[in-house]
């Protein structure tokens, strides 16, 4: 109790002397909080290019560079190897025009470099990808001292050694997205997918596992841009068993464009995976072990070959844990005129073992066509047991008790494959295609068994429901995206369509014990079998006019979607079963007043159709008077968005929005009598309001840091079964990190997340938050790597959950083990640089929600 208490005090002076300083110091300099990771292909922040120019040691470098000033630095960016200078540095068309803002700094015996950003430095629309860079070092009046340096993949490089060092900082905001870079972030590295998203800008994860961007519900997870097909528990234990090492960066897309699919009405994240771009055979391996109460480890291994035109890849990655939650719940129910207290005890002992290994091989057939094949395997087995003791108290005494044992065998295999083809030459035509596999099984052997006793805590009878549950899913997908540059009036054109079917069998057994012998319930027992085809179709189109640059996109959706459910008395619920059309507008537009000022505007309409198994009308029994249902009827969520954003140079960003949902829903308790059974429901509508500001920081040399700060106003109105719903509620998160660089290639870590207190519907919950400490250490040349950090260190990761809503009054808790410290040892080898393609893949298995 104690810690719960010091936390809140001990994180806000934290988070205001952090914030004190960095008014005073870092906001006036404007500085750029720092990390060094290898170039990333999109050149989206600022880079260090370091040269060995072996050439000036030559009699006639000698002589030319005792005849200049200095050594400048010509560079071109381009879109392909074919076409590296297609951009040229801003204000200059020509080779022998005088360099601007382009002499290189000599920082040692023959060595120079120069830092740029590369995307500015050109010129470069926002809707373009930089993936060459051509350098030429010439003297200042324009003529040139060296060949080209093309840095693109089997490109051999004339000078002897080239050093390119991307500075990113932790959070990146761009004008489309915010970029997490978990590559900069201590302990990152060790932490699981779940969570370092805990930390990300506008992001919190409940005790539950459900995930919001900016207060709301509804996110989809991508995987480098691809859903996952699991349900809201799997993917909370699959996002645990996903180790920070293996993630490149994680993309937070509040308002998507309409090329992304209209699914997800709060936003995209997407987390895109480590990606080995290197020539010849390359690769990482990571593991880390944690040591909690009980102990949880993984293991992540990545390698590349790329040989001619072949590149041959391979992420494999496992995760094994083990952790008890205790759980409380206390509900007051009001039979009658006499008032019972159930007092609710758990002990649950979860023990995870999951595998991810991801494959591929890209076939380089020229320099325009490119084929390539995608295999990703997952698999996990979950036994998850509960213990659980309820005392039941009539008018202040106990008149009975339940002592359940609940036992859960959760398994779930799963396979995409991917066929891709790719064309792209160099005047701007980007051609690409997809076809989709996926398949999905999950199963579930669930046996619950009941002790129901007296007062006197006598035995009088035993209990016993079984289930066994089985899932599969089957989804294809063939879609196709064409982009081509307009130069002549700095313009991009984006078009594609898509058609995606998706066929669901849904079995549940159920059997309950009646005179030492097992019969079927055949009031539970069930097929549910789903069919959803949508067919979508996408244009956008983006413009670059002096210091504005637009985006407009429509996108086109026509969804049919057929259910049936059947009981063992061939009882039958046709839902749903509908068909409609909807258009899905966007648009972007951005204003870069100057280079330290740009404020952008967007809008999206989008659509959130419930997953798969909220539309299975199973009954799931957690014991004798809990239980939760999905619904058949339920009907899409529609979302307007608008978002504005204002960024002051690479210091301060800030980002408002608001967005209205009609239909919303989530799920609603309810009391009957003394039972309390849960179910998806379209509630009414949600008005969401939030504010996000955030600035990395350089306090000092050695110190530097980053601060983010989110509130969000929520406005519920709806009707439900027990009473009408109309409530205001304010939350906030916070996110701060500070780093710290003793020498030695020593660096420390302090950081403290926090959820406030806040309220979903009927929902209200405790604050939640956390302060963790990271220590690294690097040898062998940085190729080795050592991460210790402490997490949790106030162990203030609980969750309190209360609700009194019409004749509904309980309060539920809930305490993990989150207090541990963990090692993290990751290596890599390999050498030179390769630009390994990203693909943007199947998109529709994220919505499946496998049954429990």
């Amino acid at each position: 109790m104690l810690t719960s208490n010091l936390f809140p005090r001990v994180s806000c002076f934290l988070w205001m002397a952090i914030l004190a300083i960095a008014l005073s110091i870092f906001l006036p300099a404007g500085a750029q909080m720092v990390s060094y990771t290898p170039l990333n292909a999109n050149f989206e922040t600022t880079i260090t290019i370091r040269f060995n120019l072996n050439f000036l040691q030559s009699e006639k470098g000698k002589k030319l560079l005792g005849q200049t000033k200095g050594l400048y630095l010509w560079a071109g960016a381009g879109s392909s190897t074919a076409n590296a200078f297609e951009f040229s540095p801003d204000g200059q068309t020509n080779f022998n025009q005088p360099v601007v803002n382009g002499q290189l700094t000599c920082v040692g015996n023959n060595r120079w470099e120069i830092t740029i950003n590369p995307r500015t430095y050109f010129n470069v629309s926002i809707s373009k990808k930089i993936a060459a860079l051509g350098l030429i070092v010439k003297n200042e009046d324009g003529s040139a001292q060296t060949e080209d340096i093309i840095l693109l993949p089997g490109k051999s490089i004339s000078l002897s050694e080239v050093v390119v060092i991307a500075n990113k900082p932790f959070i990146e905001m761009q004008p489309d997205k915010t970029v997490m870079n978990v590559q900069s972030d201590i302990n990152a590295m060790g932490s699981s997918a779940l969570e370092i998203l805990q930390k990300a800008p506008g992001i919190s994860v409940t005790g539950d596992d459900i995930i919001k961007m900016s207060g709301k519900p509804g996110v989809t997870v991508l995987i480098d841009n691809r859903p996952i097909q699991i349900s809201t528990r799997e993917l909370a234990n699959f996002l645990r068993s996903l180790p920070g090492s293996t993630i490149d960066k994680i993309e937070l897309i509040t308002n998507p464009s309409g090329k992304y699919d209209a699914q997800g009405n709060a936003g995209i994240i997407n987390i895109r995976l480590k990606k080995i771009k290197l020539v010849g055979t390359n690769g990482s391996v990571s593991a880390s072990y944690t040591q909690n109460v009980h102990y949880r480890t993984n293991a992540a291994f990545n390698i590349n070959h790329r040989s001619g035109k072949v590149n041959v890849f391979s992420n494999m990655s496992g995760d094994n844990n083990l952790q008890h939650t205790s759980g409380k719940i206390e509900r007051k129910v009001q039979v009658g005129n006499v008032t019972k207290i159930f007092r609710n005890t758990t002990t649950d002992i979860d023990q995870n073992t999951s595998y991810n290994i991801r494959t591929g091989m890209d076939f380089y057939a020229s320099k325009k066509h490119t084929f390539g094949l995608l295999l990703n395997a997952r698999g996990n087995r979950t036994p998850f047991n509960t213990r659980g003791n309820t005392v039941i108290v009539t008018n202040d005494e106990i008149d009975s008790s339940l002592i359940t044992q609940n036992d859960n065998v959760f398994k779930t295999r799963s396979l995409n494959t991917n066929l891709n083809y790719q064309y792209e030459d160099t005047v701007g035509n980007v051609l690409n295609l997809d076809a989709d596999y996926s398949s999905f099984k999950n199963t579930n052997d669930n046996n619950l068994s009941t002790l129901l006793q007296n007062k006197k805590y006598e035995t009088y009878q035993t209990a016993v429901n079984r289930q066994a549950v089985a899932t599969t899913i089957n989804i294809y997908a063939i879609k196709a995206d064409y982009s081509r540059s307009l130069i002549k009036w700095n313009a991009k054109l984006e078009t594609g369509a898509k058609v995606a079917s998706v066929s669901t069998n849904n079995i549940l057994n159920a059997t309950f014990l009646v005179n030492s012998k097992m019969i079927s319930d055949t009031g539970r027992s069930n097929t549910f079998t789903y069919t959803e085809k949508i067919n979508a179709a996408y244009a956008n189109f983006g413009q670059r006019l002096q210091k504005f640059e637009y985006l407009v996109g429509l996108r086109l959706e026509n969804a049919m979607i057929n259910g049936q459910s059947t009981d063992l008395n061939n009882k039958r619920i046709n839902k749903p079963d509908t068909q409609y059309l909807n258009i899905f507008p966007s648009l972007f537009v951005t204003y870069k007043a100057n280079d330290n000022n740009t404020i952008s505007m967007s809008f999206s309409r989008r659509i959130n159709r419930p997953d798969y198994q909220s539309l299975n009308p199973f009954e799931t029994i957690y014991d004798l008077y809990t239980s939760e249902k999905g619904n058949p009827y339920l009907r899409p969520q529609y979302t307007q968005n608008y978002e504005v954003k204002y960024a002051y140079k690479s210091s301060l960003n800030v980002a408002f929005g608001y967005n209205h949902t009609v239909d919303y829903s989530q799920t609603i308790s309810q009391q009957i009598q003394q039972q309390t059974t849960a179910t998806s429901d379209n509630i009414g509508s949600l008005d969401n309001a939030y504010l996000n500001i955030s600035s990395p920081m350089q306090l000092r040399k050695w110190w530097t840091g980053y601060i983010n700060v989110s509130g969000f106003l929520n406005h519920y109105r709806g009707n439900l079964p027990d009473g009408v719903l109309n409530n205001r509620v304010l939350g906030m998160n916070y996110y701060i990190q500070q780093n710290f660089k003793a020498g030695k290639n020593w660096t420390f870590q302090l950081s403290s997340w926090y959820n406030s207190p806040t309220t979903e519907a009927i929902f209200k919950t405790a604050w939640l938050g956390s302060v963790d400490l990271g220590i690294k250490k690097t040898i062998l040349d940085s190729k080795m790597t050592f991460r210790l950090a402490i997490v949790d260190i106030f162990n203030t990761q609980r969750w309190k959950q209360t609700v009194h809503f019409a004749n509904q009054d309980y309060v539920y808790k809930r305490k993990w083990e989150s207090r541990g410290i963990r090692l993290q040892v990751s290596y890599n080898f390999g050498k030179t640089k390769y630009n390994a393609r990203d693909r943007e893949t199947n998109t529709d298995a994220d919505r499946i929600k496998p049954k429990h």
